[in-house]
């Protein structure tokens, strides 16, 4: 019998080049609240907790300072999530931190938004299991 590990909830993408991070998470509402108050010190006004209401199957918002939350609803998969669900709330993500940094997505900067979906995508696979 394969034994199943528990995936991480939360994996915290700190700056990195860019000065906002990304939490990822597949946690529900109010452990997304909770992380957030506890773990960021940050208070989440209404607006901000109304959008990080996941209707689909995923949701990505920036917050005020522009901090971006990426959920990802849990699913039965090897992985436990949706790998298509995931690179499209990445991409939304990318385009939050890069158009709050004055890049917009163009010819010239399209390799930039390849590049740091490569990286994100690694990023939190690699953490998954950890």
């Amino acid at each position: 019998m394969k034994k199943r590990t528990k995936k991480k909830e939360f994996i915290l993408i700190q700056g990195t080049i860019f000065p906002f991070d990304i939490l990822y998470t597949t946690a529900c509402d109010h452990k997304v609240y909770n992380y957030i108050s506890k773990n960021k010190k940050y208070t989440l006004n209404d607006e901000e907790k109304e959008k990080l209401i996941v209707i689909g199957r995923g949701k990505t918002i920036q917050l005020r300072g522009g901090q971006v939350i990426l959920r990802v609803l849990k699913e039965k998969t090897q992985i436990g999530i949706d790998l298509t669900i995931l690179s499209h709330e990445i991409e939304h993500a990318i385009y939050f931190i890069l158009s709050k940094c004055g890049v917009k997505h163009t010819e010239e900067s399209d390799e930039l938004y390849a590049y740091y979906q490569q990286y994100l995508m690694k990023y939190i696979l690699d953490r998954l299991d950890k």
